[in-house]
């Protein structure tokens, strides 16, 4: 799963949470293909953007014609993956109509742009026939032609004003497409991450609060957030979490085995163990910046030493280093430089 994992590391749902933006999380919609398709009659063209509808029913015309067939070899995108998404039917035979059903459809779209469109689809509605009996791929083929028009329809979004009429922008444009059943499996938990990120943004920034009332409102935002994106924005925040408590605890005095027994009993041993190497290598390289600093500052001091001696000698300084170290130091002399002036 290495390869999917890159091929969508763009739209991890914790990125959305914490850095969003709504031209960002627009962008991101279109191109997962935040768009699903509802059982029910097809929108009206006045009740999408001019071409949409017209779009997505050729789609559907091309991907039902026996003469298009998804090739056996996969885009690279794809390649030793297995579909995600758990399909599945009730006893009746009708789909169940679960985020599962767009997980499917998001892994094979992952390959949007390596592959014609009607190639992807058909690969999908082979995974749907092999998985469901003939009603429940029927339906989630339906619900397939809906989420690729509405794939097109968002790319046509105009830039919102703000954030918020960006999302009620593109929440209104998923009530056009799909049914509500199908909008609260597909969007319901993203939506509420999404507006309880923006609530925290502005609690963040409300100078009325006080610390106390900040810090009250901030939990009760993330209380109200869906378990899933709760979870992950922990798991996402942990590191941060821990390295705040850290650097508390060696403010007050707390040894380097508190410190491994904290993290130890965060993130477990192999992880304390990892850390603790890490740690070793950050002062390992710390103490060669200083000396390499130190002995810069040294020549640059030496009045004996004209501007190409000087310069010959410096350079001298970096032939322990490797080209990614050089590249490094550049970077720091540049910061350090810049925060100077």
């Amino acid at each position: 799963m290495a390869r999917r994992a890159r091929a969508i590391a763009t739209v991890g749902r914790v990125a959305g949470i914490l850095g969003m933006t709504l031209a960002v999380w627009l962008g991101l919609q279109a191109w997962r293909g935040g768009h699903a398709r509802v059982t029910g009659p097809a929108p009206r063209s006045s009740d999408a953007p001019a071409g949409t509808v017209i779009a997505a029913r050729a789609l559907a015309a091309a991907a039902r014609d026996p003469g298009i067939t998804a090739p056996a070899q996969v885009p690279a995108s794809l390649e030793g993956t297995d579909a995600d998404g758990a399909v599945t039917a009730d006893p009746s035979g009708h789909l169940i109509i679960d985020r599962e059903l767009r997980r499917l459809f998001d892994h094979f779209l992952a390959a949007t742009g390596e592959e014609p469109l009607a190639v992807i689809r058909a690969r999908i509605l082979a995974v749907l026939h092999q998985r469901l009996p003939a009603t429940a791929a029927g339906e989630a083929s339906d619900i397939l032609d809906r989420y690729l028009g509405y794939r097109d329809a968002a790319r046509l979004l105009g830039v919102p004003g703000s954030a918020a009429a960006g999302l009620a922008q593109v929440h209104d444009l998923r009530a056009r497409w799909f049914t509500p059943e199908v909008a609260r499996a597909f969007f319901a938990d993203e939506e509420a991450a999404i507006y309880a990120a923006l609530a925290r943004r502005d609690a963040a920034a409300d100078p009325a609060l006080s610390p106390a009332e900040r810090a009250r409102r901030l939990a009760e935002l993330d209380a109200q957030m869906p378990a899933a994106e709760r979870q992950a924005r922990a798991a996402a925040l942990a590191p941060l979490t821990e390295l705040t408590r850290e650097t508390a605890m060696r403010a007050a005095g707390a040894s380097d085995a508190q410190i491994a027994a904290a993290r130890t009993a965060a993130f477990g041993a192999d992880a304390a163990g990892r850390l603790a190497e890490l740690d070793r290598a950050h002062a390992a390289w710390d103490a060669r910046l200083r000396e390499l600093r130190a002995a810069r500052a040294a020549l640059d001091a030496d009045p004996r030493l004209d501007a190409g001696e000087r310069a010959r000698r410096r350079d001298e300084l970096l032939a322990g280093f490797t080209a990614a170290e050089r590249i490094r130091i550049e970077t720091l002399d540049r910061l350090a430089g810049a925060a100077a002036r």
